[in-house]
């Protein structure tokens, strides 16, 4: 940055320059109700899913037991990139700036790319979602798209976490979708026994979400019905990161620690500034390594709408 490129900031007598002109939000945030963030010390982490044991067979009087085995299923990688950027400003830039607004000091600088750093994190993130139907960017363990209709047990057959036809949000849909994924079973065919806690939508969906939640009665009857949705508690999750305008998303708490989105944290946001002793600049930068994968999506279920 030098002065051509903020000419008006070495003018006196003009308001003072503001970089920013919004305060960051909650909403920016709403990702880690859906993701565990943890840290990391190694190059990558793995994890892999596992059938557990079946149910208990009868044993007739003196009958030796039966024995049972736990298999192992497909590996998760999850592989820590590095995410950096940096500005770069003139020494005489500094000389002549008379507002303090304008972030020729560490303080400001670091709360301009912390503010980027904290975008870039929330677009990885919900790039798991806006892609979950696609294994371009990201796939399960199995190599499948995170929610569909053919993921394969480790013991045989397939189960599905996509609502199929696809629908718009209704009464209906949600009723439908909570019906089908609180059914899935897991990899020894017993009953995952979870709850559908979040639904996520884009802010044009958010209306409708509300109705359908909130509503004491059935927003789609006329004859007085009860809302039964609205028992289920289910948080809502609105937020313009999460693009697509009719899609919606139901998220469970993971059924084990080694399912549902998980995030490493392999370096913290940190920043650094430092000289140009030719030119009398001033560079600062900030910098994080960071992953995110998931390896079995049981917890997730989704609908692409109509």
């Amino acid at each position: 940055m030098n002065r051509s490129t903020f000419n008006k900031a070495v003018v006196p007598g003009l308001f003072a320059f503001m970089i920013q002109g919004y305060k960051p939000t909650s909403l920016e945030d709403d990702w880690r109700k859906v993701v565990s963030v943890r840290s990391s010390k190694r190059a990558y982490e793995e994890a892999a899913y596992a059938g557990g044991l079946g149910i208990f067979p009868h044993k007739p009087e003196g009958e030796a037991i039966t024995y049972d085995e736990i298999l192992q299923g497909p590996t998760k990688k999850w592989v820590h990139k590095t995410y950096s950027l940096g500005i770069k400003l003139t020494e005489e830039l500094i000389e002549d700036s008379l507002y303090p607004d304008i972030p020729t000091q560490m303080r400001s600088l670091t709360e301009e790319l912390g503010k980027a750093a904290r975008e870039t994190k929330a677009l990885l993130i919900w790039d798991m979602f806006n892609n979950i139907t696609a294994t371009t960017n990201h796939t399960g363990a199995d190599s499948l798209a995170l929610v569909s209709a053919s993921h394969t047990y480790i013991t045989g057959g397939t189960w599905s976490n996509l609502l199929s036809p696809a629908a718009d949000l209704s009464a209906t849909s949600l009723q439908t979708a909570i019906d089908n994924f609180e059914q899935i079973k897991d990899e020894s065919d017993r009953y995952q026994n979870i709850k559908a806690r979040y639904i996520i939508v884009n802010p044009a969906n958010a209306w409708k979400a509300k109705e359908i939640l909130q509503s004491g009665y059935d927003p789609e009857s006329a004859n007085n019905a009860i809302n039964t949705l609205k028992e289920r508690n289910l948080q809502l999750i609105v937020t313009p990161y999460y693009t697509d305008t009719d899609a919606f998303t139901l998220v469970a708490e993971p059924a084990n620690r080694m399912s549902g989105l998980i995030a490493f944290d392999r370096r913290k946001l940190a920043f650094a500034k430092d000289g140009d002793f030719e030119t009398g600049d001033a560079k600062f930068k900030g910098s994080f390594r960071f992953s995110i994968e998931c390896s079995h999506s049981g917890n997730l279920y989704h609908s692409g709408g109509a």
